[in-house]
């Protein structure tokens, strides 16, 4: 819709264009980075169910303390483990043996930290 607008405002009308895009894009990078972070945390929790696996189970609470913590401010969203917040490195990365050795590690953070890659690009687009 065009709009006739005097010289002398011209100035002010192409401010107030661009804090309503301003103002739409934040909403969409909010809702992408929400909508991806809720993706995540779903497919952190299936990434291996208690109760599976040939080296034995991982506890239940591990797979069920995948949160969220959104920050309004710079409009991130940050994934972690709020209950055994310790073991998330140990698991991914393998760790020592007393006896010598190491452990198996199961890499299950980084290939859903990739997908996130390219979902939150998708996520925004799609709300734009």
């Amino acid at each position: 819709m065009s709009k006739r607008v005097k010289v002398d405002q011209l100035a002010s009308a192409i401010m107030k264009e661009l804090e309503e895009y301003k103002d739409f894009t934040e909403e969409a990078v909010d809702k992408g980075v929400s909508e991806t972070a809720d993706d995540a945390v779903k497919e952190l929790r299936n990434a291996h169910p208690a109760g599976s696996g040939r080296y034995g189970s991982w506890d239940k609470k591990y797979n069920k303390g995948w949160t969220i913590k959104k920050t309004k401010r710079d409009k991130t969203a940050t994934i972690h483990n709020a209950t055994d917040y310790q073991l998330t490195h140990l698991l991914e990365k393998g760790h020592a043996l007393k006896g010598g050795g190491r452990t198996k590690a199961f890499p299950h953070i980084a290939p859903v930290a990739e997908k996130c890659e390219d979902a939150l690009v998708k996520n925004i687009k799609k709300w734009i």
